[in-house]
C-alpha cells in the first residue's frame, strides 16, 4: 500500500526532476552569457598569427564562455539523471517513460561534458559560418599539413581538442552501453519485451564507441568533414 509520504516523496522527485529541465536549458545563457558568432573572425586572427596553447584574448574569451556554458549544464544534468533513475525505480507504473527521460539526459550529459572538456573543439563547426573564401584557404592549408605531417602549432591543437573530444565521447558512451546491456539482461526472465526495448539503444551507444574509436585511429577524413561544416 503506498502511504501518503510516499506519494509525497514521488511528486516531489518529479517536481525536482521538472525544475531540473527547466534549468537545463534556462539557466546556462545566464551563468555564461556571451555569443559564439565571432569565432570565425577570432579564429581567422589565431590561424594567422600560427597558433599554439595561447590563445589571444578574443578567442580565449569564447573558449571559456564555451567551457562554462558546458560545465554547468553538466552540473545540472547530474543530478537530474538521478532523480530520473531514482523516480523511474520508485514508480513502476511510469518506469518506461521515465527510462527514456534518463537515457536522452544521459546522452545530453556526454555532449556536455564534451564540451566542457574540449571548449574549444566544440566551436571548430562555428566555421561554417564564416566567410567562405576564408574557410576554403583555411581547409586548403590543412589539407597540406596533413598530406605532409608538418602541422603548425594551430592544426596540432586543434586535432589535439578533436581527438580528446571523441576519446571522451567513447569512454562516456560505453559506460552508458554497458548500463543498458546490464539493464537488459536484468529484464530478459522477467519481460522480454522491456528487455528487448533496452538491447536497442545499447546496440546504438556500442555503435557510436565504435565510430568513435575509429575516428580517434584515423582523424584526419573526419577532421576535414567538420571544418567544412558536414559535421
Amino acid at each position: 500500500m503506498i502511504t501518503t509520504t510516499a506519494r509525497r516523496r514521488d511528486a516531489g522527485l518529479l517536481v525536482i526532476a521538472g525544475l531540473l529541465v527547466v534549468a537545463f536549458f534556462i539557466v546556462p545563457p545566464l551563468l555564461a552569457p556571451g555569443r559564439v558568432d565571432d569565432f570565425p573572425r577570432a579564429f581567422a586572427a589565431y590561424w594567422s598569427s600560427g597558433g599554439g596553447k595561447d590563445f589571444p584574448p578574443d578567442l580565449q574569451h569564447l573558449v571559456d564562455h564555451q567551457f562554462r556554458y558546458h560545465l554547468v549544464r553538466v552540473l545540472i544534468a547530474l543530478p537530474l539523471l538521478a532523480v530520473l533513475v531514482a523516480t523511474a525505480v520508485r514508480l513502476r507504473r511510469f518506469r518506461l517513460p521515465l527510462g527514456a527521460l534518463a537515457l536522452v539526459t544521459a546522452v545530453l550529459l556526454i555532449e556536455n561534458v564534451q564540451g566542457f572538456v574540449s571548449p574549444f573543439g566544440t566551436l571548430l563547426p562555428n566555421l561554417a559560418s564564416g566567410p567562405a573564401d576564408e574557410l576554403a584557404a583555411v581547409l586548403t592549408q590543412v589539407r597540406d599539413q596533413l598530406s605532409t605531417g608538418r602541422l603548425s602549432p594551430a592544426l596540432d591543437v586543434m586535432l589535439d581538442e578533436y581527438v580528446r573530444w571523441h576519446v571522451v565521447k567513447a569512454v562516456l558512451a560505453c559506460i552508458v552501453g554497458a548500463v543498458l546491456i546490464g539493464l537488459s539482461v536484468a529484464a530478459w526472465r522477467r519481460r522480454r519485451w522491456v528487455s528487448l526495448l533496452t538491447a536497442v539503444p545499447a546496440v546504438v551507444m556500442l555503435l557510436a564507441v565504435v565510430a568513435n574509436v575509429t575516428t580517434v585511429a584515423n582523424p584526419h577524413p573526419g577532421f576535414l568533414l567538420l571544418l567544412k561544416g558536414s559535421l
